[in-house]
This record gives structure tokens, sequence and C-alpha cells, in this order.
């Protein structure tokens, strides 16, 4: 299973930011997910959603540059 991590943008006029981090076998699983964990306040005014699979520490490759 893999974890992934979640970023919501919502708010007016003022932004903020909700992050979830969600496990699951796949990023469609992931999105699935989300929808029923997505925070009611947010609904009316997200604009941007992002999802990043997190990789772990010891497994990230770092190129030059």
């Amino acid at each position: 299973m893999a974890l992934f991590r979640i970023t919501i943008r919502y708010g007016e006029p003022r932004q903020r930011y909700e992050v979830l981090d969600i496990e699951a076998d796949s990023l469609v699983a992931a999105l699935q997910r989300l929808v029923a964990a997505f925070p009611p306040d947010a609904e009316a005014t997200a604009d941007l959603v992002e999802v990043r699979r997190q990789t772990a520490p010891d497994e990230r490759a770092y190129t030059p540059g």
C-alpha cells in the first residue's frame, strides 16, 4: 500500500490549505478515499486539489542540478 499526500486549496476571500495523508493501493483508490474524506467546509470554495505519492526518504532519487 502506498501513502499519498493530498493538498486541498479552499476559502474565500482568504485561501487556506487542508493536507490529508491517505493510504491506498493506487492513485484511483486514493482519489476514491479522498471523496469520502473531503472536508465539508472546503466543498463550496475548493479550487485546487493536488495528489502526490509519498516516497520513503531512503528511496528518493536525488540528481544534481
